[in-house]
């Protein structure tokens, strides 16, 4: 075992993650990863741009942290236990993985998850908050179902027992997909005001990821104060067009039945061009991160070891 993977192993019981959470959302929705269109989601959020307790139909993604859950906030230190990436020098069957092929992150405070707890809870360190949601456009089927902190599933990838994971088809509108907020929801929980995180003294952020089918592309997006309605800079009611919300920054990766890792830098991101267009992202004012899956794709994929990058 290297020094490095060493550290990793020797860290990774390290650091509080959230088990109940101020911003976990009750249920969401999000926008095609080309062209948006409206409609509704299952649980009552809206398809475009849903800000927490509106049900009004838009298109493009889901507004951070749609429909906030009940959950209250945690705890200092937060519940069960955070593991750091890419620790252990196992390999899954069938496959090899390079366990060290993500760097360290510069602190453990960088973790944003890694589902050890068996729920998509998220670290609370740095000023975020949030935990992990599903969303769709109500067409389809989606396991987990919309709502917030979705069970993790049991993996076996290199020191790693848990990823979250999400599967399902038919989706007509604009598809489905997964995502958290990075900073806590200030007020009640389900009504309180969604707030930003400062993102700037980072580069990007790093995870593995994988499909238990066949290969798929996603998007995986961010919202920042400039596309997500809660900024006020775009128009929350346009379906699309020049003034829509909801045309979020993001790039598309290719996912195959190996776990790969992938680091997206913020320098990278573009949007996908149907909504308010805007010069760069916000890194200074960052709402939410969302995969999501396109309409008319059947999926079967998981994500793993969610790092910010220095």
């Amino acid at each position: 075992m290297t020094r490095g993977m060493a550290v990793w192993a020797l860290l990774y019981a390290c650091g509080g993650i959230c088990v109940s959470c101020a911003s976990d959302p009750a249920e969401s929705s999000g926008p095609a990863t080309g062209t948006p269109a409206p409609g509704t989601s299952a649980s009552g959020g809206t398809t475009g741009a849903p800000v927490s307790g509106t049900t009004a139909a838009a298109s493009g993604a889901p507004a951070a942290g749609t429909g906030q859950g009940t959950a209250a906030a945690p705890a200092a230190g937060g519940g069960g236990t955070a593991a750091l990436p890419g620790a252990g020098t196992a390999a899954p069957a069938g496959g090899s993985v390079d366990c060290a092929a993500l760097p360290l992150p510069a602190s453990e405070d960088d973790i944003i998850a890694t589902f050890e707890d068996g729920t998509g809870a998220v670290k609370q360190a740095g000023g975020r908050g949030g935990g992990f949601y599903m969303f769709n456009d109500g067409t389809g089927t989606q396991t987990p179902a919309p709502g917030p902190l979705p069970p993790a599933t049991a993996v076996t990838r290199c020191a790693s027992t848990f990823a979250l994971c999400m599967s399902g088809k038919d989706f007509t509108t604009w598809g489905a997909g997964m995502g958290t907020d990075f900073a806590p929801t200030m007020g009640d929980a389900g009504t309180g005001t969604k707030q930003t995180y400062d993102a700037s003294a980072y580069k990007g952020v790093a995870f593995w990821a994988k499909t238990n089918s066949l290969p798929i592309s996603i998007r995986v997006g961010f919202k920042d104060q400039n596309t997500a309605p809660e900024g006020g800079k775009c128009d929350a009611a346009a379906v699309n067009g020049a003034e829509a919300c909801n045309d979020d920054w993001g790039k598309a990766i290719s996912l195959t039945p190996e776990w790969k890792p992938f680091t997206i830098t913020f320098a990278e991101l573009t949007q996908a061009g149907w909504g308010k267009a805007f010069s760069a992202f916000d890194a200074m004012h960052v709402y939410s991160i969302q995969l999501q899956v396109g309409q008319g794709v059947e999926f079967d994929l998981c994500l793993d070891d969610l790092v910010l990058v220095r």
